[in-house]
């Protein structure tokens, strides 16, 4: 699954229900071992068996704001686990004062969709900033039949004004990108050898995100027990509930959350 930068708007155990998975190990060379970006890097390259497993998932493996002994555990794993699901940063965001960098560029945000750009009266923790890592313009592509991002090229301004708006290298972080793949990697990377070391990756990205919560930071899904189908890689799900109503469930009507763009490396 971070030409100048637009300026950024502030957009106001049981627990882990992420996939787990298996990857190649990356050289001690290839990076530095901060508290977050190896575990991140690998988390996000690995690629798991794609595999069709059916089990039951209880809200013990979800986020909610009155489950205190979630959110001590979430709080005691980062940010030395380096990637957290949605219901995770939805925890280190809400409860911890992790901050979500938005790092997708300016056309991309206006054609998918923006984290809320208001948060709740009982939101007591972070904000939400944009920074894109790299620029580029939405256009429609007759071959492809939609709209693409093209004219790509490297924001140059991305960690000076990363570096305005986090000027302690201490800030808690939250990268964000469409996926939380290519540019999540990227972003992190690049942070990290600023020296920042509370950097955590958000897998699935804004996409995986949305899924889950609402623009007003409301669950989609509705909480209780239910069957969770994973598929494509452990990383697509469908939910079942069981005896809810279907309140807050359009998050499952939505396309496959993988960003099929082929970004840059920069």
């Amino acid at each position: 699954g971070f030409s100048s930068a637009r300026i950024p708007v502030v957009r106001v155990n049981a627990h882990k229900m992420a996939a787990t998975a298996t990857a190649s190990c990356v050289s001690a060379k290839a990076l530095r071992a901060t508290k977050a970006i190896a575990p991140s890097r690998v988390a996000f390259a690995a690629k798991p068996a794609l595999r069709r497993n059916l089990k039951n998932v209880t809200t013990r493996a979800l986020y909610f704001p009155t489950d205190t002994e979630y959110i001590a555990a979430i709080g005691a794993d980062y940010p030395d686990a380096g990637i957290a699901n949605w219901e995770e940063a939805r925890c280190l965001f809400s409860d911890h004062g992790y901050n979500i960098l938005d790092i997708r560029c300016e056309a991309e945000i206006d054609q998918i969709g923006n984290y809320p750009r208001s948060l709740p009266s009982d939101h007591f923790g972070g904000k939400i900033y944009e920074v894109p890592l790299i620029l580029a313009k939405s256009q429609y592509d007759s071959e492809k039949g939609k709209k693409v991002m093209k004219n790509q090229e490297k924001n140059e301004n991305f960690l000076k004004r990363v570096g305005e708006i986090f000027p302690d290298k201490n800030a808690k972080i939250i990268v964000s990108c469409s996926d939380g793949r290519n540019r999540a990697i990227q972003a992190l990377e690049a942070l990290d050898a600023a020296g920042y070391v509370n950097i955590v990756g958000l897998r699935g990205g804004y996409n995986m995100w949305n899924r889950t919560w609402d623009a007003k930071m409301r669950r989609r899904n509705l909480p209780g027990d239910f069957q969770e189908e994973w598929q494509h890689g452990a990383d697509g799900c469908g939910v079942h509930a069981t005896g809810a109503t279907f309140q807050n469930q359009d998050a499952f009507q939505y396309a496959d959350w993988k960003d099929d763009t082929e970004w840059i490396t920069i």
